[in-house]
């Protein structure tokens, strides 16, 4: 009570002093003042931004990866916000309606707590609707915690222009922070008795936003996105986010001290994702829309307009029966090549560059993408162009004639892989259609070769392997017969307007397109219908003989047929463009002919010329023996883990491990104080994996030894497990159980791993992508290392007189280290206990460290493990260390400067061992 009233007292003193004060943070202008005027909703002030701006951001070079450096964002609108954080009683009352989720809190009053970000969705959505607005998000479907907690929702989408209720973007929520912001004067580390306090209650002016900073962390609406040092305007974040959801939070909590709070802050010690609760996590909505709003892709570069998968690589592998799928397509807002590969995630992937993309088609083998810069029934130059499928899109050659278009990979019959392309792709209704031609040419280990005339007529719909059959659309249907009896050119569906045409690959030469309700059409279909409401299919002699719907409110267009190395039997497989009743090309879709299933791939706006290539057969991609879903998966975002970074972490180790298993002689394992420590290369002596996990103990330790590291490490000599007394105290089920129980790899390895099955798993384990926001977040790009601090002052948060040395817990470890032992002799390997240096203050102090327990049983601990026989590696030495301020980044871990330090001593260490 104390410390509360004093913040209380420090509250009136500094509000005296700010009315002569006036700085850019201090309230100079009346953007945030309240407005009584029509459409106010209760609870919010109106937010006058419109021609103003804000920084994100920062350049001090102390700061986190992700929070540099400042970028600068104009707003060209006004919004509402929420004067304090939602409070449990509002919070309750609506969403017992939603999803019956209850927050637990001692008053209404209390902000509301222990909520995800899919809560916080699912609040703004429901009050939307209750007054009558648009809302801001949608999603296609929503999994609940057994508390009916919202912890994930699939098809996830932000919609900017809607206006309705929402969190509030970043950039909103910093510029009305930045208007009067005081970390001293907020319910903080240093006042707030580490407790929750009511809403307002060191400002109970109802004109006055209040708790920006402390009190509650805030979710705020961004998905993480690296800033640029340039200008950008009605900023939203980045399109998808990282690999695992992490949100953006602003303003610390009553747990921070006021001198770690920033305006440019952005995240927690630990990454927030959309389904973590937290006792300090809450939030505040908006009201309004965002007009033209900005999204930053991976690589930093601002789109209007993000993309949006609609399915993920298991469903798609259930509706093609492929293993191997890639989906390849123009964003027509952009002119460049986007692509999916759902091999390994649903991943958004767009190469950017100045060349536009028309027409792309993905190669036999998957791994290249030919695509040409005119698009079909146009007469421009044009050129044809071949590069790598990957996201720099490597590689990029031109095909150098004088004019080529609409490329079409094959397989000829002798072997050699061509691409198939015309001189020109204007509309085929004219009399010149014959003056133009269809060609080949070979491509080899990344060349061209020389092109091949194949036949008069520009058939850009695509030529049977023996040249026997070609087709062209746009806007006559023509195709090109060898047989004497018909003719080589003619003209089919009776004359009428077609368009979008391809040839099947498969042999069978039928023939896909689209039409504008001919009368030919109607008449096979038995209904009338509009432009592009109707795939048709002809077979070999023109007539038809398939037909599927457009769904409501859509028609097609860039209709394709999937593409690959598909079984002997008939592919039924198209992908084709949904466009709107607005014109717009919203979607791509995948189309079975067999059931008139059409199934939403993707989302954006204007998605053109998709192609689909899916693998079914052959020898470069062989079916797995293991299950891809689970196998090598050793991170699943959908699983709700109380520790998702760790395991996020130890995804991250065993990715590691199995891209080098057969080289490594030494592994550590450790908490993240070992993990900081730990420098691979600076082991020189000796080929080093670290293997650490923040949290971890010696259950997880343990487990990665004897499952992984000693069965599959072939050369390992020594292996390095982290001695922390104080975590000595732990049960399985406290860490070690919930990360590696919420691991789909760690569960798959269990009942498969084998000599047999390592390297497919090994091998599905380097296509998961893992989320480089977590090291950003902490550590220094690139490494789990940590920038430079100082040690601080000690603080214990143990209670050391519940940590004796007859614990059971404490005993059962003991044993667990000792069989340990035993089982690495057996393999010849050497086991060694490291203590890492920590906070040399703890020597004055009754604790070993902030863990516990007391000196006298930590020594007890350390001894008995010596006694073992276990080589002890003590770099702590009860605090009289030679590790400087610099070499430290805080009380418990190492900067990067004590790491090489570390990691040198280490080396030292094993060389004499050896």
């Amino acid at each position: 009570m104390e410390k509360i009233n004093q913040v209380l007292l420090l509250f009136f003193l500094t509000a005296l002093g700010a009315i002569s004060c006036s700085d850019e943070h201090s309230g100079g202008d009346n953007s945030v003042m309240p407005v009584m005027g029509e459409g106010r909703f209760e609870g919010m002030l109106f937010v006058n931004a419109a021609g103003k701006k804000t920084s994100l951001g920062t350049n001090d070079i102390s700061a986190k990866t992700l929070e540099r450096p400042k970028m600068n964002v104009e707003f060209s609108y006004d919004f509402y916000m929420d004067r304090h954080e939602v409070i449990c009683k509002s919070f309750n009352d609506v969403m017992r309606k939603v999803s019956g989720v209850k927050v637990t809190c001692k008053e209404d009053s209390l902000p509301a707590a222990n909520v995800t970000f899919y809560d916080a969705v699912l609040y703004a959505n429901a009050l939307s609707k209750e007054n009558e607005l648009d809302t801001s998000y949608e999603y296609t479907s929503a999994e609940f915690d057994k508390g009916k907690h919202c912890v994930n929702m699939k098809s996830f989408k932000f919609k900017p222009q809607a206006n309705g209720f929402r969190l509030p973007t970043e950039a909103e929520w910093t510029f009305v922070a930045s208007k009067n912001w005081n970390p001293e004067l907020s319910w903080n580390g240093l006042y707030s008795g580490n407790e929750v306090h009511k809403v307002c209650s060191l400002n109970e002016s109802a004109n006055a936003f209040c708790d920006m900073a402390g009190n509650m962390l805030e979710f705020v609406n961004d998905r993480y996105a690296s800033f640029r040092d340039t200008v950008v305007m009605n900023f939203v974040g980045s399109i998808d986010g990282d690999a695992i959801g992490s949100c953006v939070v602003k303003g610390g909590s009553y747990f921070s001290s006021p001198a770690s709070m920033h305006l440019y802050n952005r995240g927690d010690t630990y990454p927030i994702l959309s389904s973590t609760k937290g006792d300090y996590l809450g939030f505040r909505l908006v009201s309004g829309s965002i007009p033209d709003a900005t999204w930053f892709t991976d690589n930093g570069s601002s789109v209007s307009a993000p993309i949006t998968p609609l399915i993920d690589a298991s469903e798609l592998r259930q509706l093609t029966n492929s293993y191997n799928a890639k989906l390849a397509f123009r964003n027509d807002a952009s002119g460049n090549l986007v692509y999916v590969d759902f091999a390994k995630t649903a991943k958004i992937v767009e190469i950017e560059d100045k060349i536009d993309v028309y027409h792309p088609d993905i190669s036999p083998d998957g791994k290249r993408v030919a695509f040409c810069t005119s698009m079909e029934g146009v007469l421009k130059e044009s050129a044809v162009y071949v590069r790598d499928l990957n996201e720099s899109g490597s590689n990029l050659v031109k095909l150098s004639v004088e004019n080529a278009a609409i490329p079409r990979w094959r397989v000829n019959p002798n072997g050699d892989t061509v691409i198939v392309y015309v001189s020109s792709a204007a509309n085929n209704k004219s009399e010149s259609f014959m003056n133009e031609s269809t060609w080949q040419v070979k491509f080899s280990k990344g060349k061209f070769g020389t092109p091949e005339k194949l036949f008069d007529g520009a058939y850009h719909g695509g030529v049977e392997k023996d040249n026997s059959f070609g087709i062209s659309g746009s806007t006559l249907l023509r195709a090109h017969l060898t047989d004497v009896l018909t003719g080589t050119d003619v003209i089919w569906y009776n004359g009428e307007q077609a368009c979008n045409v391809s040839l099947t690959k498969d042999g069978t030469k039928r023939t896909l397109f689209l039409d504008f309700g001919g009368t030919r059409g109607r008449d096979f279909v038995g209904v009338n219908y509009g432009v592009h409401e109707r795939i048709l299919v002809a077979d070999s002699t023109g007539h038809l003989v398939r037909t599927v719907a457009s769904p409501t409110k859509y028609t097609f267009d860039h209709t394709e047929w999937a593409v690959g190395m598909l079984k002997d039997e008939a592919s039924n497989l198209i992908v084709a463009s949904l466009t709107d009743y607005n014109g717009v090309h919203r979607q791509v879709a995948l189309v079975n002919l067999d059931n008139g299933d059409v199934v939403p791939l993707v989302e954006g706006e204007e998605l053109w010329h998709p192609c689909l290539w899916v693998w079914q057969d052959g020898e470069n991609y062989p079916k797995p023996t293991v299950d891809v879903d689970s196998a090598g998966a050793y991170y699943d975002s959908k699983a709700p883990s109380p520790y998702p970074f760790a395991v996020v972490e130890l995804g991250m180790r065993l990715q590691s491990f199995w891209n080098q298993n057969d080289k490594i002689e030494v592994a550590t394992f450790g908490s993240s104080m070992l993990l900081n420590a730990v420098i691979e290369d600076s082991i020189k002596s000796f080929k080093t994996i670290n293997m650490g996990v923040t949290l971890s103990d010696i259950h997880l330790f343990d487990y990665l030894i004897r499952h992984y590291v000693v069965p599959y490490g072939s050369k390992l000599k020594y292996v390095v497990v982290e001695l922390s007394p104080g975590f000595m105290y732990r049960s399985y089920e406290e860490m070690t159980g919930p990360v590696l129980e919420n691991s789909p790899g760690i569960r798959y390895d269990e009942n498969h791993l084998s000599k047999s099955t390592q390297n497919e798993i090994a091998a599905l384990s380097q296509d998961q992508q893992f989320p480089q926001v977590l090291l950003g977040q902490q550590y220094l790009e690139g490494t789990f290392l940590l920038p430079v601090g100082e040690w601080g002052v000690p603080i214990v948060n143990a209670d050391i007189s519940a940590m004796p040395y007859d614990s059971p817990y404490l005993q059962e470890n003991l044993k667990k280290i000792k069989a340990l032992k035993v089982f690495t002799d057996s393999k010849g390997i050497k086991l060694i206990a490291a203590i890492p240096p920590r906070n040399p203050g703890y020597k004055d102090t009754e604790a070993f460290d902030p863990y516990g327990p007391s000196w006298d049983v930590a020594h007890k601990i350390i001894n008995a493990v010596e006694d073992m026989g276990v080589v002890i590696f003590d770099e702590y030495k009860d605090g009289h260390h030679d590790y400087t301020d610099e070499m430290a980044n805080n009380p418990n871990h190492v900067s990067y400067l004590g790491a090489a330090q570390f990691s040198v001593r280490l080396d030292a260490f094993l060389k004499k061992l050896k």
